[in-house]
């Protein structure tokens, strides 16, 4: 036991030095440390809400250059803060592991006294036990003195009892604290790969800006012949996916699908609070009579931030990782393969940080949310699909369900038959 609170001891006496936090005087020094550096992330969200709203108000004024520019203003301004708010709960992770530190010693320090403690009783008991009952009574003056003896023995192995009660208690708390400071590592590895790859997006959203600029010249009408070339692209893009998954539809049979009850999915995304903020259900939609000339939509829409973590919905392989495009289809994808007939697609992705054919978890960071492909602003769509029989493969027939070529979407885009994710969630 000794040597294990050494080795973490030892652990978070490291983790501390390499993460260069100047160590607080005392544990209510800490604490306020802790306090202060949420009461910073509470200001940095409220920032990143305000700037949402931003966006939002920005979405509801017309496709105009202005607009997108500012947009694009406005995620570069949000991705800032999402970089502070990293920088912050990185701090605080590693201030809360300082203190579980705090912890494990005052733990450890008790243990040890109990175990001092109930050492002392043994020795007195196993004494006690070599003289025997008899022995106790007629060694003493009288049998009162004898008796007496009697009941203080009882008294020593009742305080026996309550000292062993105690230790298991405290060894509790020991494996707790364990557990909680392995936690708080993974946390902060998690919280690192989030500062490199908002900062990573950061420099993207940055660029796409600067293209912007550069492919327009800034001028109003120059964009708007690119805006209308590229919708019309699109909704040919999305008749051929409508087309067919429409005819997969016919084709299927709802008893292949794992019964509801059995399946639980996660949410992919949530935001401060775990709210969740659903843009546009699956199905006939009145987003979708406007933006997809009537075609019901194949997903549901989550809102989010732009470079907001994306999560595995459930265990399972990630079937393929890919990119339609900065502006066509589903832009930046992952697709995973549940292995039970069922299968999710996160997309417009910013970036994803899992690989194809790589396995995945429930709750597994895979990607951040961003504005890649077919989008009117940042969101993550998220779709379930059946999976194919035999399992996602790459097609050139326009009648069977897997990854097919649809241009002028770049990559491979999933085609199969989508289900209602609520129906999961």
């Amino acid at each position: 036991m000794r040597k294990l609170l050494l080795i973490i001891g030892v652990c978070v006496g490291i983790s501390t030095t390499i993460f260069g936090l100047a160590l607080a005087s005392s544990p209510g020094d800490l604490q306020q440390s802790i306090e202060d550096k949420n009461k910073q992330l509470l200001e940095i969200n409220s920032r990143i809400k305000d700037t949402q709203s931003q966006i939002t108000n920005l979405q509801g004024q017309g496709k105009t250059l202005k607009q997108a520019l500012a947009t694009l203003g406005y995620q570069v301004d949000q991705l800032s803060l999402g970089i502070k708010s990293s920088e912050i709960n990185i701090d605080k992770l590693r201030l809360e592991l300082q203190s579980l530190g705090y912890e494990l010693g005052q733990v450890s320090t008790e243990v040890d006294t109990k175990e001092e403690a109930i050492a002392r009783i043994l020795r007195k008991l196993q004494q006690k036990d070599r003289d025997g009952l008899l022995v106790v009574l007629l060694k003493n003056d009288t049998l009162a003195d004898g008796l007496f003896e009697v009941q203080a023995l009882r008294d020593v192995q009742n305080n026996l009892s309550v000292d062993v009660t105690e230790l298991i208690t405290l060894q509790g708390q020991l494996e707790n604290n364990l557990v909680q400071t392995t936690d708080k590592k993974s946390q902060v590895e998690v919280e690192n790969i989030n500062l490199r790859s908002r900062k990573s997006i950061l420099k993207d959203q940055q660029g796409e800006k600067d293209q912007l600029l550069k492919e327009t010249k800034n001028q109003e009408g120059l964009y708007q012949k690119k805006l209308t070339e590229l919708e019309s692209q699109q909704r040919g893009i999305l008749d051929e996916i409508t087309r067919i998954e429409a005819e997969l539809s016919t084709r299927f049979k709802p008893t292949d699908l794992p019964s509801k009850k059995t399946t639980s999915f996660i949410w992919p995304v949530t935001l401060d609070g775990g709210k969740i903020r659903i843009t546009q259900n699956w199905g006939e939609t009145a987003l979708s009579g406007r933006l997809y000339k009537g075609q019901p939509h194949n997903g549901m829409d989550i809102g989010a931030p732009i470079g907001t973590p994306v999560y595995a919905t459930a265990d399972g392989q990630v079937a393929r990782v890919d990119y339609n495009g900065r502006r066509y289809q589903y832009g930046r994808y992952v697709l995973i393969d549940h292995g039970n007939g069922l299968s999710s697609l996160y997309a417009h992705l910013s970036s994803a940080v899992v690989g194809s054919s790589q396995s995945v978890t429930k709750g597994q960071l895979i990607g951040y949310v961003g504005d890649t492909g077919f989008v009117t602003g940042p969101h993550l769509h998220f779709g379930v699909y059946a999976t194919p029989a035999g399992g996602w493969q790459i097609t050139n027939s326009k009648s069977q369900p897997g990854f097919l070529s649809v241009p002028p979407a770049s990559g491979l885009v999933p085609i199969g038959v989508t289900l209602n994710p609520q129906n999961y969630l």
